[in-house]
């Protein structure tokens, strides 16, 4: 179990799938948080990688309007639905049990999401990539999005980011960078 930091869901519990091994720590996801704290509030949120779906979570504890989570794993997806039912937010959510090129190439949704968090399996650094050139491929990002990567070591950095306003925060083995698209 996990616990929500801050808002509406503070000190709440989440469940997290057995499959994962080392979820996002409690000090990672409170400075995400509080980073974007200014550009939670309405924010349209997509969680690819959601796992436990505690990034997105917590971003609509502190004032998110909505989230979109995405997983290819079963167990995830189930996990992610029971956490929304303990916290009475399925109206705020959508759940796709989905491969993260799957979705990103097939969605055809009006809204553009204003942030984005990217936290695939430490090892697949390719999947930044790719993602991020879906994202801008399919116009899937509002005028002022912020990118959330959290990844180990060395940044998985995308050529498509490298004009944009950038804030890297390191937690020990976790690194984070939020990328500002002005």
């Amino acid at each position: 179990m996990i616990r929500i930091g801050g808002g509406k869901y503070r000190s709440r519990l989440l469940e997290v799938p057995s499959y994962l091994e080392v979820p996002t720590k409690e000090i990672v996801r409170l400075g995400i948080a509080n980073a974007l704290t200014p550009f939670l509030k309405g924010a349209c949120a997509l969680d690819l990688f959601a796992g436990s779906g505690a990034l997105g979570f917590e971003a609509l504890s502190r004032g998110a309007m909505h989230v979109d989570f995405v997983d290819n794993n079963f167990e995830a997806i189930e996990t992610i639905k029971r956490n929304a039912l303990k916290l009475d937010c399925q109206k705020e959510i959508r759940v796709f049990h989905a491969d993260f090129l799957s979705f990103l190439k097939n969605s055809d949704f009006q809204e553009k999401y204003s942030l984005v968090f990217l936290d695939p399996p430490y090892l697949e650094k390719g999947f930044y990539l790719e993602a991020v050139k879906f994202l801008f491929e399919k116009q899937l990002l509002s005028s002022s999005a912020h990118l959330v990567l959290e990844y180990e070591k060395e940044e998985p950095i995308s050529p498509l980011l490298s004009s944009y306003s950038k804030r890297t925060y390191n937690y020990g083995r976790s690194k984070v960078s939020i990328y500002h698209l002005l």
